[in-house]
């Protein structure tokens, strides 16, 4: 598998990644309108609306990271870009893609006790009795697609890397 494969199979990664964070951010607008809606005219909300929101919600931001790492949209502050050599700059992009992975995985190891724990003890949501470590889980594959994309933007070929500079 050369890279062009492996970079077009992270882009599906991404993309399904992207659709199921789309799709959480839609049913967490849903569920948070309605509830508003059903709670200020007829004074009787969605049982569980809390909970659901709090769980899209991080289905939401664990799955909507890759997107950002793999397109390489990623908030960046360009203050030694206008004044340093083109070969620089690529260092120290390289170098960025770098710590980012490094950083994914530290969150990620620091993820692993409290997901395990949730699973141990057997930690339900209140309201939906939904097991915590579900949201752990999905936390986790979340994370495990940026940290991938992450790598596949580090690994992607030179000219793809050129692209996302200028």
């Amino acid at each position: 598998m050369d890279r062009t494969q492996a970079y077009m199979l992270l882009d599906r990664l991404r993309l399904a990644q992207l659709r199921l964070a789309s799709l959480a951010l839609i049913v967490m607008m849903a569920v948070t309108l309605l509830d508003v809606f059903l709670r200020y005219v007829f004074n009787r909300p969605i049982p569980g609306s809390y909970d659901m929101v709090e769980t899209m919600l991080a289905v939401f931001v664990f799955h909507g990271m890759s997107t950002g790492f793999l397109q390489r949209r990623n908030i960046v502050i360009d203050l030694v870009d206008s004044f340093a050599h083109r070969s620089i700059v690529h260092i120290l992009i390289r170098i960025s893609d770098a710590l980012t992975i490094l950083t994914l995985a530290l969150f990620t190891y620091a993820m692993i006790k409290p997901a395990v724990q949730a699973y141990n003890y057997g930690d339900m949501k209140m309201e939906l009795q939904i097991p915590v470590w579900y949201l752990w889980a999905a936390a986790l594959l979340g994370m495990a697609g940026a940290i991938l994309c992450a790598c596949g933007r580090l690994f992607a070929a030179t000219a793809q890397n050129d692209e996302s500079i200028e």
